[in-house]
């Protein structure tokens, strides 16, 4: 993908396109900088980089990466739990029009062109993309209405958008023309129209896996027929959909921005998750050094090992270790718990101690952000197996396809060796390591389910709605709550939320009967947790839970985390090494 850097080339266009943002959906509806006579390539490159900057970007960086638990112990209140109503306004005013409004915009020139076929379909796609992520995030949003020039807009079911969109996928995917017309300016494929159709048909897939507890029938239905023919999804790393930010300063990404052109303050620099570092650990993860950086101030352990040749005699050690995920509620503990914080080994441990984002891969100018990849797409389909949606090869075989995809998009050696570890080999299960209040563990059980889910997460690195979404309609991640939530939430801790919440300014002034039907459409909020429009109302594609209680469980604080990072004896300290004192 040679022209992956060719994010926008007539940037001052897109920008006069995009500058008649609002709220007000008459006005979104009607843009007064109007180029009809922009091609398709013009429009769309500004389309995709606006999806960029806030699907990828900003929306990542604040909300999805914690939601996911890849991030731990950001600041900012929606890393908190909580939200921002001018940011809310803002995110909606982007998705509408800077993206969709746009995107429209091609659509309907465009679709009675036959010379324009596929630069149509691709625009369908787009936005069935686009959707995708606001249902799984809002709930039920404008869909039917929202684009046509309505000076307000109702807000469609969940099921409606999903069957709307994942028609309109396997539209695309069936007749999007290979020797047709092509976007000769094409920001994700350069111009390759067959991995557009790759593309659609495992959007389609990787949807209908995503709805499968709340709207099975259909789920079923577009899961099924998707996966009839293999040939026609992603199945290799060439495939992979990504978008990519470019060198130019207007196209910077939008962690180079916002914490290495300037810098920013350590307490809202993205520091790796606890409970992910821990899952890599734990089964001697090599793609641990590709993901993350190493503390620049490690922390000094101690640790019990096996004497250099023996298998029987331990010695105790000290070394240091550079690689340490931060907790999400930093060191924040349930009242009633009466933990001994000097038993904490990550207690006082100054912020900017922890483990950071891989640079190279996570802070450049022209950093990449996945939409579907080969790894994420044989984990779908091991799970799609298992449901009985068809498929070529077993649950078993997608899954460990899975896995040595992931190994190779990070250029890792040993998958073999990994996948024949307690735990990650199919069948089989582990203990593995407590997390810090000893509450949950990495250990992974012998359920197929688990591991499927256990291995996407990790393969799936910054991709956070992705992993928010199989979260919420899954529960198999090992997880706690936020225990140190933002202080508007009148919560002494707090759960994943299950969506966000409506913009509750321009919404209420703009759409006020249409957002109240849709908030009163929304299923119950979580037991225990506040009804109405509300991070804690469920929304139907998630699967219901009950909260854990978290005061009526004993913790204890371990060091689990370090102890045997680098494996179990002098030996292996030595192979990896590291300095090492024996004590």
């Amino acid at each position: 993908m040679k022209n992956n850097n060719l994010v926008i080339k007539l940037f001052l266009i897109t920008l006069l396109i995009f500058s008649s943002c609002s709220s007000d959906f008459e006005e979104i509806n009607t843009n007064e900088y109007k180029f009809n006579d922009a091609t398709p390539e013009e429009v769309f490159a500004g389309v995709v980089k606006n999806t960029l900057d806030l699907v990828g970007g900003e929306m990542n960086d604040q909300i999805f990466n914690t939601y996911a638990s890849y991030y731990g112990g950001k600041g900012g209140q929606f890393s908190r739990f909580f939200y921002q109503e001018s940011t809310l306004d803002n995110y909606w005013r982007k998705f509408y029009v800077n993206i969709l409004k746009n995107n429209q915009e091609i659509i309907d020139n465009f679709s009675d062109n036959p010379d324009y076929l596929n630069r149509t379909y691709i625009a369908k796609i787009w936005k069935s993309y686009v959707f995708s992520v606001m249902v799984s995030t809002f709930g039920p949003v404008p869909y039917e209405e929202a684009l046509s020039g309505a000076s307000s807009a109702k807000y469609d079911s969940e099921e409606l958008i999903y069957t709307s969109i994942l028609s309109e996928l396997e539209e695309a995917s069936k007749n999007i023309n290979s020797t047709g017309d092509v976007l000769s300016e094409d920001p994700i494929f350069n111009g390759d129209v067959d991995k557009w159709k790759k593309f659609a048909n495992t959007l389609r897939l990787k949807i209908a896996l995503r709805i499968s507890e709340g709207f099975p029938s259909l789920a079923q239905q577009h899961g099924s027929d998707a996966m009839t023919n293999e040939n026609n999804l992603i199945n290799s790393n060439a495939d992979n959909v990504t978008m990519k930010w470019g060198i130019a300063q207007e196209n910077w990404s939008y962690n180079y921005t916002r914490y290495m052109f300037v810098q920013a303050s350590n307490d809202v620099i993205p520091y790796v998750n606890f409970h992910f570092l821990l899952n890599l650990k734990t089964y001697s993860d090599p793609r641990l050094y590709k993901l993350i950086e190493p503390s620049t101030q490690p922390i000094l352990i101690t640790d019990q090992v096996y004497r250099s040749g023996s298998q029987t005699e331990l010695i105790t050690v000290q070394y240091e270790l550079p690689y340490f995920g931060r907790p999400l509620g930093g060191n924040g503990v349930v009242d009633g718990w009466n933990l001994n914080g000097d038993n904490n080994i990550l207690g006082g441990i100054s912020s900017d101690r922890f483990s950071r984002l891989k640079e190279e891969l996570f802070m450049t100018e022209n950093m990449s952000f996945n939409i579907i990849t080969n790894a994420e797409t044989n984990f779908i389909k091991s799970e799609a197996k298992l449901l009985g949606w068809g498929g070529s090869r077993s649950a078993e075989e997608y899954y460990y396809d899975g896995i040595d995809a992931s190994f190779e998009q990070y250029e890792v050696n040993g998958s073999a060796a990994y996948k024949e570890k307690d735990g990650i080999k199919w069948g089989t299960s582990s203990q593995g390591d407590r997390g810090l209040y000893s509450l949950v563990t990495s250990g992974i059980s012998s359920d197929s389910f688990d591991k499927i889910a256990r291995q996407r997460w990790l393969a799936s690195f910054n991709q956070g709605h992705d992993i928010w979404c199989m979260q919420k309609r899954t529960r198999r991640l090992p997880l706690i709550d936020h225990f140190n939530p933002d202080g508007s939430t009148g919560l002494d801790y707090a759960a994943l939320p299950e969506r966000m919440i409506y913009p509750p300014v321009s919404e209420s002034v703009l759409n006020g009967q249409a957002l109240q039907e849709a908030i009163s459409s929304l299923p119950n909020a979580v037991p225990g947790y506040q009804s109405g429009n509300s991070m804690y109302n469920m929304i139907k594609m998630n699967k219901p839970y009950t909260p854990i209680i978290w005061e009526t469980l004993v913790p204890e604080y371990n060091q689990d985390f370090a102890n045997h990072f680098y494996g179990d004896s002098e030996d292996d300290l030595i192979a990896a090494g590291v300095n090492y004192t024996i004590i």
